[in-house]
């Protein structure tokens, strides 16, 4: 996914892998700090796109789904899967 950031323009410097995660149980966010930083990062307005294979996975649970696309149409952040390039903020 990162090569695939890079291609659509972000520069390497500005790409960051989270994938503290796996492994870890969905049943909550609380024990994801990978997700956590996530959230935190387009919160602040740190980040222009989270792409991954299948972003809805990235939550685990439609609450943290939810909470993590209100984050990216409040921010301009963009998602991105393998299906395409959605922006939120439209």
């Amino acid at each position: 996914m990162a090569d695939r950031a890079f291609r659509l323009g972000w520069r390497r410097d500005q790409i960051t892998v989270i994938d503290d995660d796996l492994g870890r149980s969905g049943a909550s966010a609380l024990d994801r700090p990978g997700f956590q930083r996530l959230v935190a990062e387009v919160g602040l307005g740190h980040v222009g796109m989270v792409i991954g294979i299948e972003v809805s996975r990235l939550a685990r649970s439609c609450r943290d789904w939810h909470q993590l696309l209100e984050m990216c149409a409040l921010f301009d952040t963009l998602i991105g899967d393998a299906d395409g390039i959605y922006d939120l903020s439209c």
